[in-house]
């Protein structure tokens, strides 16, 4: 008994996978160390990426992120007692007690200054809004607020991450990971207002600089001047020319840290470099980066609508297409080097429902290729076939086409049809007979049947004529014999 194997997926495999480039050596001092493309997350180099560490002030990256969830950029906070909780000879902004101050500034003063004192106010605040009651204890505010920072880390994927407080001062169970970090460096720069923090170098100004509304209506301005101390940013020694942000950050027992970004002809890294005392953690920085710049680079893997196989249809109306060509819906383009772009791996998967499998094959009229299978001496296993079943709609999504890196999903994107095929029936059996019949018939390639046709019709019909004429010729002779005989 035949079977018909019908493969619900098929993979093709551009290169087989070697090693990728996260196991090329460079030479980094950094206990633990990531490089990113900033875009897309793609890891471009990672040493002891899921080591728990100590993060410092590179906390302040995920209480932005949470202070914006909450609270709006032109909003204004009045600075409370709250400031003289931060420790004795930690870093911190100056406010002070009755300031007036936006939380556009505060979050200047927290990411370019360093200031421990703006993380408070704003994780107090946060919370204040976020509950709705102006009398939220601080205590309670920095525990719940610290709730909020592991929720966002993990809806992030940051899974190696625990805080509990908002400005990075040390405690043993506050602590995370490379790769955790790099996460949340990625969605910081994808914010437009953060990314512009990191970027300034120095603000000076008021608490109420580029408030919108009327400074004189609230109490007290104080007068703030802010510098990086990001080394890569500042201009100094280890000043990066492409250098984009982020923010460093020190304690005595996480050592020297920094969260890194850069930019070179469109390329955006991150780079997180944890536990490498100074001068080392900007060197390895810029290492990370030269090697990404001259390393990798965008491939264009897919375009939309770019021709991506042609695949059979069964069930077609006869008379029209049997095959489909199957088109990507949207672009992917992404950074890599060669042997990543040589280990890349491809697979497309068709929704079930639209696969032609044993039993919806049953009523259904078989096109001549279909039947050449199923009457095939071939092996069983060797007539496999990915099908669809007709009828499809131009444009209808067919599945999905995926790429994979060492076993790591890069794309995962929908597949189209690029024309209609029509169901085959018996109305468009007999429509489509009937068309071949009246075409054959009066084709061109049918005329030299008709002239000899048409030749032969005239020869017999002239025959005709002739027998005819001849008869009737002997049939008059014979009568006028009679009238002479009888005379």
């Amino acid at each position: 008994m035949r079977k018909i194997f019908i493969a619900f997926a098929f993979l093709l495999v551009l290169a087989t996978p070697i090693p990728v480039a996260v196991h090329a050596f460079v030479p980094v001092a950094a206990e633990a160390a990531i490089l990113i493309d900033q875009n897309t997350g793609n890891i471009l180099f990672a040493q002891n990426e899921h080591q728990q560490m100590f993060p410092a002030g590179l906390t302040k990256m995920l209480t932005a992120l949470v202070v914006l969830d909450y609270l709006e950029l032109q909003q204004v906070i009045t600075v409370g007692t709250e400031i003289h909780s931060v420790p004795t000879g930690a870093i911190m902004s100056g406010h002070q007690v009755g300031e007036s101050i936006t939380v556009h500034n505060l979050l200047r003063g927290l990411m370019i200054r360093n200031g421990n004192d703006s993380g408070v106010v704003l994780a107090l605040n946060t919370i204040r809004a976020e509950r709705n009651n102006n009398n939220v204890p601080l205590v309670n505010a920095i525990q719940i607020f610290s709730d909020l920072m592991n929720e966002k880390a993990a809806d992030l994927g940051a899974r190696g991450t625990n805080f509990v407080n908002p400005n990075g001062l040390h405690h043993e169970q506050h602590y995370t990971t490379a790769y955790d970090l790099a996460l949340i460096a990625q969605a910081f720069m994808q914010n437009p207002v953060l990314r512009e923090i990191a970027q300034t170098v120095e603000f000076t100004g008021h608490g109420l600089y580029g408030y919108l509304g009327n400074p004189e209506e609230h109490g007290t301005l104080v007068e703030h001047n802010w510098v990086d101390t990001n080394e890569l940013m500042s201009g100094g020694s280890f000043h990066y020319e492409y250098a984009t942000g982020i923010r460093s950050g020190t304690t005595p027992q996480a050592s020297d840290n920094v969260a890194a970004s850069a930019e070179r002809d469109s390329v955006q890294l991150i780079a997180i470099v944890l536990n490498a005392p100074d001068p080392t953690r900007w060197q390895d920085a810029r290492i990370l980066f030269e090697y990404g710049f001259s390393t990798f680079e965008y491939f264009d893997i897919l375009q939309t609508n770019e021709y991506i196989e042609t695949i059979f249809v069964t069930n077609a109306m006869l008379g029209g297409p049997t095959t489909l060509e199957v088109l990507a819906s949207e672009d992917f383009t992404i950074l890599l080097n060669q042997e990543q772009l040589a280990a890349l791996e491809r697979t497309i998967i068709f929704y079930d429902e639209l696969l032609a499998t044993a039993e919806n094959m049953q009523n259904a009229y078989e096109p001549p290729y279909f039947i050449r299978l199923l009457d095939s001496d071939e092996p069983e296993e060797t007539l496999g076939l990915t099908a669809l079943m007709a009828p499809i709609t131009e444009n209808t999504p067919l599945g999905r086409i995926i790429f994979t890196l060492d076993g790591e999903t890069l794309f995962d994107g929908e597949i189209r049809a690029a024309t209609t095929i029509e169901e085959r029936s018996l109305d468009s059996d007999m429509d489509f007979y009937i068309a071949l019949f009246t075409g054959a018939v009066f084709s061109a390639d049918a005329m030299p049947f008709w002239l000899g046709a048409a030749g032969v019709l005239i020869g017999i019909i002239g025959i005709c004529i002739a027998v005819s004429e001849r008869r009737r010729s002997k049939r008059s002779w014979y009568g006028g014999g009679r009238r002479r005989r009888y005379d």
